[in-house]
Parts: structure tokens; sequence; C-alpha cells
């Protein structure tokens, strides 16, 4: 623990009072370190440290004066390359050794089969069905919700459209959150001593695992007056305070969230949005409409092959960080899970996609981060948006491309590997056509050899720029 009181033992030496005490603050150099400035956010315990916080000390320290925000930007240079971690697990599956992969090769297979593209428009509708399960967000509503936000609302109106739309998350999330329960209810059971097992087990089967999102009434009685009841009473019982009760806590958590996403609650909490006097002056159109339509659209499936996408990659992430691979190759599906949950984190402002596919002949893995709404030189521009694009086809090579597209007009920078710059003029002739098939005109295309791997916050500087706040960890 610190000293930060800097509490010494006086030294008893009296033939030695010369000799320097280095536990003395009143010794050493005379130096006022870290001196009260109200201005800033000093150190508790009087010591210089450096721009990121660690002390010169730090491998002696075991606290981490790192902000949280600062460990996230950290690590998004220490995580490894997710596309080539991918593209290693999909596309060169004997670098899984072990005779257990055998299940898990089976599933790549599998999931192989939901990647592979016969025609364009077969890659279309896949990359725009990415699209929609990542951007839940998205639409004519949301657009104008997010414009009313932005013109400065009364705080009662800014904080009621905030509460509808973290209902509205929850709300959308059901289906999501009954599996992630379904789940952790099938880890308790194992979990409990054997005479609790069946009790358990009925209790989990009285769930309705069907239900459509909103329709949470059923499950959340069952929730709340029986199954975590159960739980609280076994935990205290049987003083199981380890993998029990923090996988109890995690399934409580769920349950709160499946609970607010009620289709009544998210009702009422926008007639309260709608019922404020600035309402109606900042938000345009109908809004009733407009809401029974996105849930009428919410409440479809998601379409068959999108499904069959995330439940595959899900599944074979999850047996093989398991050890279904072999455990020599437990930490290759662990770096694709960090990888993925570090780009879902609630730090990163851009929309993250993953989008592996197939189509004549070439494996391709590609990454891309969006911000929908980036920063304009001034109020009366139209929309920006701002997209950085990484993929790798195996048989060519690794490109990266950075775009900005505002009114119909883009600035593009394209970078290729070595091979093909000599081809420059064609590759732009050809880039230059599908651009302007589609609407688009072109202020600025570049092509350039790709020498390295870039990382997102260097093309988004404004990911770093946020560090610039009080610097806390907890």
């Amino acid at each position: 623990m610190a000293n930060i009181l800097q509490v010494t033992t006086p030294n008893l030496n009296a033939e030695n009072r010369n000799i320097l005490n280095t536990q003395d603050p009143r010794q050493g150099a005379n130096q006022v370190h870290n001196p009260v400035d109200p201005t800033r956010v000093v150190r508790a315990d009087g010591r210089d440290g450096d721009q990121n916080g660690s002390t010169k000390d730090a491998t002696f320290s075991v606290i981490e004066y790192e902000s949280n925000y600062g460990a996230f930007v950290k690590s998004l240079g220490e995580e490894g390359e997710l596309t080539n971690a991918l593209e290693q697990l999909l596309f060169n599956a004997a670098g899984l050794q072990g005779a257990e992969r055998t299940e898990v090769g089976a599933l790549i297979d599998k999931f192989l089969m939901t990647i592979r593209m016969d025609s364009p428009e077969d890659l279309l509708e896949f990359l725009q069905g990415q699209n929609d399960l990542q951007a839940r967000f998205s639409g004519a509503f949301f657009d104008k919700l997010r414009s009313l936000l932005e013109q400065n609302p009364s705080q009662s109106l800014k904080d009621a459209t905030l509460y509808f739309l973290k209902s509205y998350n929850d709300y959308s999330s059901g289906d999501h959150l009954l599996l992630q329960m379904r789940t952790l209810m099938d880890d308790i059971e194992q979990l409990l001593l054997r005479p609790y097992r069946n009790e358990f087990r009925e209790l989990a089967d009285s769930m309705n695992w069907e239900a459509a999102n909103g329709d949470t009434a059923q499950n959340a009685a069952v929730l709340n007056s029986r199954l975590i009841p159960f739980l609280s009473s076994y935990i205290s019982r049987s003083h199981d305070y380890g993998a029990v009760r923090d996988a109890a806590m995690l399934l409580i958590f769920h349950a709160v969230r499946y609970e607010g996403g009620d289709e009544e609650r998210l009702r009422k909490l926008f007639e309260t949005v709608m019922n404020n006097r600035d309402f109606g002056r900042l938000f345009k159109g109908e809004p009733r409409e407009e809401l029974e339509n996105i849930l009428k659209s919410g409440a479809k499936d998601s379409p068959k092959p999108m499904s069959d996408f995330a439940d595959g990659l899900s599944n074979l992430l999850l047996k093989g960080a398991n050890g279904r691979a072999g455990l020599e190759n437990v930490q290759q599906f662990y770096s694709i899970m960090n990888g993925l949950l570090l780009n879902e984190s609630v730090y990163m402002p851009l929309l993250h996609l993953v989008i592996p596919f197939q189509y004549e002949d070439n494996n391709v893995v590609s990454e891309m981060w969006v911000d929908p709404d980036s920063k304009r030189e001034n109020d009366e521009e139209g929309r920006k948006i701002k997209l950085f694009l990484k993929f790798d086809i195996q048989s060519v090579g690794k490109f990266e491309l950075t775009m900005t597209l505002q009114d119909h007009q883009t600035k593009m920078q394209l970078l290729v590997p070595p091979g093909l710059v000599k081809e420059n003029k064609q590759i732009q002739t050809d880039v230059a056509d599908i651009l302007n098939k589609n609407g688009i005109r072109i202020s600025q295309l570049m092509i350039r050899p790709r020498v390295r791997d870039r990382r997102v916050d260097e093309v988004f500087p404004e990911i770093r720029e946020k560090e610039r706040t009080i610097n806390v960890r907890i």
C-alpha cells in the first residue's frame, strides 16, 4: 500500500544524524514535490508521475494510476490483429493442432457455408445484414431523435429521451438476453449441489424461452418470485460464495435489463417524451406512427443467414475457448474474443464490423470502423461519414481504405499491397467507376503502397483526444 501519509520511523542513532534517511521526507533533495495547484488534479501521494499517470518506480508499485480510458486506448495498440487471427482460424484450420479439434473443425466447416457468396447480390445482402445486426439505432426515426438531442433541448426532454433510448436498447436485446440467461442457468445447474439440481431445472424450464421482444411479464415473474429467491436461499444455506454467486449476480444483471425492455414500459416512456412541451418543436413527423413501425419491424425475426452467421461464430468461439479444439489452441480463440469485445467497449465511439466471406475462390476477412456523424467544419455542412476499412484477400494481399463521405462527395485513400502499386492508374479508374455508378463524386483519390498496419486511433485521433479528462481508475 502506498505510504500516502508518509509516516516514518524516527532515526534513533544519534551518532549518525548526518546520514541520509531515505524514509524521512524532511531529508533528501530540498524540493517540494507536486505543490498544491487548485487548477488541476494532482496525485495524493506526493510523487511525480509521467503523462500517462504511471510512476517512475512503477515496476515496484502495486498501484496502477492509469485511467480506465487510458487502459482502453493502450489495449487498442496491444491487441493483436483481429483479422489475422480470424483468417488463421477460418481459412487455415490446419493451424489448429491436436486430436480434440474434430468437433471444432466440423463447426468451422459449417460456419464457412454461411459466408460463401455466389453472386455480388449475395455479398451486398450479407454486408447490409451485418450492418443491420450492429446498427440498432438506425433509420429516420432515430436520426430525428439524434437531431433533437443535438439541438440543446431542455434537461427534462434530454433525460426523458435518453431513458426511452435505454429502454429501447433493452427491448431490442430481449432475445439475446434470454439466450444469455438460458446459458447461465445451464451453467448454474452444473455448479449446484446434486440435491438442488432437479428443483432448479424445473424452475428454469418454466421460463418461456421463445418469448417475443417486449413480452417480458411472464418471464420476469418467474425470475423475480422463484428463480432468484431460490438461488439466494441456496447461497445462504450452502455458503457457496464462489462460482454460483458470481453466476447468480450475472443472471440478476441480465434479468434487470430484460425486465427493463417491457413493451408497455417502453411506450409509457415515449409518451413522457412526447408530452414535453419542446418535443413538438424539435421533432418533425408523426412520432407515434414511426414508433409503431419500428416496433413492428423489430418484432420480425432476424434474416436466417444473419442468424446462422452470428450463432455460428459465437458457438465456434465458445467451443474453442472451452478447449474443445485442444488446450494448445485456447489462446487463439481468446485473442479473437478479446478483439471483438474490445471493439464493443463502451469507450469505443465507432461502429465496428467484422466481415469474413468467400467469393470467387477468394478468402476475405475484412474489418471496418465507421463514424456515422464525424466532426464537421461548420454546422451548415451536411452529415459527414468517416470510414476505415481493412481487408485481406489471401491470394492478393492486405488493403486499407480510408474514406470520408459528405454531400455525395468523397475523399479516399487506398493503401494496396506493394505489388499492385504499378497498377494504380487502373485501380483509380475502376474505383472511380464504382463510385460514379452509385452517385458519389470524387474530390480526392490517392493510391499508395501499404507498408504497415495502421491502428484505428491513428485514423480516428478523436479517440485519443478523449483521454484529456480526469485520470481515474477504479
